[in-house]
């Protein structure tokens, strides 16, 4: 046992021929977090009944495509799985996928994981395909991803490359598919093939690996019964969300003061009433920012010509042919036609009647982009929300996935009955030694707040003061790859700040090395932390060019 602890610790300080079973300190836990790039994976091993035998736990495996290359040296995905299946001894007993996105699954293949046995596989309700609210859910979805398609498709035909190639990477990006998929007509075809057949997708197909692997696949539900697995009675485990309320998951963005700074945004209102047109059923799939009875179909508007120029009057009224036609005629010169000018032309009689400002053409397809995050979002706050509770009563440590805020304040509706008292998530908080930062440190998945705040906040995490000293995060973030992402700041320097003033320097990110992580010296005169807390962290946390190692006692 001590031989076999020194050598696990060895490997983690970068010893590369050792490469042993990874074993938690007696009655309490260690957490690795693999350095995929910009993406999740997380191995737990949990202690046990039995000191040699501990119960290990795999949180998703996955990466942005191009993220590794960012590390020093880049990681490879191949060597991060050997890794798993030699500090396992090649068995899971639990196989965690929070949510259906790249980040969190590209890692899992069935070539990959080969050998590797899995207990029991684990998935939010949201996947169960016997629960109806899901399978509404997922139909939405589906719905919407075809809208983006046909947006996409229609903006390729007007020419704009530019909007064309940003909805072709999130199409890529949502449906899994890899940096192995090249030329914009392979990824287009890839694209279509999933979307209009959902099991197509690489996510589903990565997802599937786990479900096959296991011998018992699991969907969870938020406040239900607490989980304790056989082989370690004393861990118990607190299903926090995703919600079972579709306005909850659909509940994104921070509200006022439970945002961090991040600077002005505005384009909510333009996203929300797009993503309610694309849900319209009453128009057979068609992608178009009106609903079918308040528009005119443009070939049809067009296909009676006009009998005199748009100064003269409209011939007298007839029965309803004629009268249809005069429609079309006020349709054609005021709204567009190849005989009118395309720009204002003041010297020309019909200058007032000049289409261009008038009409939208392809201008709103533009907003199919904040659709297409909308969307992602919506995923995100899907996620399956884990505490781990190491004894009743005892240290916990919180996975929210990539939750947003839907989520977060969804995890105080309820409480967990326990025995003939009961649990809240407000006292689970409280007690949280670990936080796995929500969404890379994006600004839409860790909420503002103090301790008395009257939702889950950050300011409810590690609230009670023997575990506020212990507090660690780990931020699943490859900054240099996201600065190129079209804007996406993560991590959130503001929430970033916020947390390591939490915990007091005790900060994890991907793309920063073990030895380069905020020195105490920095943090002291800032007043988060003091020479012996940091010391300590120092004593039970390791780096390694795979992964960082973060030992728990009880």
């Amino acid at each position: 046992m001590t031989n076999r602890r020194a050598n696990a610790r060895r490997a983690a300080a970068g010893d590369e021929d050792a490469a042993e079973q990874l074993v938690p300190p007696a009655n309490g836990a260690t957490v690795r977090m693999y350095r995929t790039g910009h993406g999740d994976c997380f191995l737990l091993a949990l202690s046990g009944k039995d000191a040699n035998q501990p119960l290990y736990v795999l949180i998703d495996c996955g990466y942005k495509p191009g993220s590794p290359a960012h590390l020093n040296p880049s990681p490879s995905i191949d060597d991060i799985v050997t890794n798993i299946r030699q500090a396992t001894g090649g068995h899971l007993d639990v196989a965690v996928i929070t949510h259906e996105h790249q980040d969190h699954v590209n890692g899992i293949s069935a070539k990959r994981f080969e050998g590797i046995t899995i207990g029991q596989a684990w998935f939010a309700w949201t996947e169960d395909p016997d629960d109806a609210l899901a399978n509404r859910l997922r139909a939405n979805h589906n719905d919407a991803l075809l809208q983006v398609l046909k947006v996409q498709e229609q903006m390729a035909a007007a020419g704009d490359g530019e909007s064309t190639g940003r909805l072709r990477n999130f199409l890529a990006f949502e449906l899994g598919l890899s940096d192995e998929v090249a030329g914009d007509a392979a990824i287009d075809a890839a694209i279509a093939a999933a979307v209009k057949a959902p099991s197509r997708s690489v996510n589903k197909k990565s997802m599937q690996v786990f479900k096959s692997l296991a011998k018992t696949v699991r969907y969870l539900r938020p406040h239900g019964s607490i989980i304790v697995h056989p082989k370690a009675p004393n861990v118990r485990v607190f299903v926090l969300g995703p919600p079972r309320n579709e306005d909850r998951i659909k509940d994104l963005g921070p509200v006022g003061e439970e945002g961090f700074d991040r600077g002005a945004q505005a384009f909510a209102s333009a996203t929300s009433h797009l993503m309610a047109a694309v849900e319209r059923k009453d128009d057979g799939g068609d992608a178009s920012p009106f609903a079918r009875r308040f528009r005119v179909d443009w070939n049809e508007a067009l296909s009676v010509p006009p009998t005199k120029p748009p100064t003269e009057p409209t011939p007298e009224p007839t029965p309803e042919p004629a009268a249809i036609a005069a429609a079309k005629q006020f349709w054609r010169s005021h709204y567009g036609g190849p005989e009118l000018p395309a720009s204002f032309e003041p010297d020309r009689p019909d200058a007032m009647h000049n289409p261009d400002w008038r009409r939208i053409d392809h201008d709103w397809l533009h907003t199919a982009e904040q659709l297409a995050i909308a969307m992602n979002n919506r995923t995100n706050n899907s996620s399956l929300v884990l505490a781990f509770e190491l004894g009743p009563g005892g240290k916990v440590l919180l996975f929210a996935a990539d939750a947003q805020r839907g989520n977060w304040i969804s995890w105080a509706d309820k409480t967990w009955a326990d025995g003939e008292s009961t649990v809240t998530a407000k006292d689970l908080l409280a007690r949280t030694v670990l936080y796995k930062v929500g969404h890379h440190g994006s600004h839409n998945a860790t909420l503002n707040g103090a301790s008395d705040s009257p939702r889950p906040s950050l300011g409810w995490l590690a609230s009670s003061a023997p575990h506020a000293r212990e507090f660690t995060a780990m931020i699943t973030a490859v900054r240099a790859w996201a600065e190129k992402q079209n804007g996406w700041d993560h991590p959130l320097p503001s929430i970033k700040d916020n947390l390591l003033r939490k915990a007091g320097g005790r900060v994890f990110q991907t793309d920063t090395p073990f030895e380069d992580m905020m020195p105490f010296e920095d943090m002291m005169m800032s007043g988060g932390a003091t020479a012996a807390s940091w010391e300590a962290f120092r004593s039970r946390a390791r780096g390694h060019k795979l992964y960082f190692d973060l030992d728990i006692a009880p």
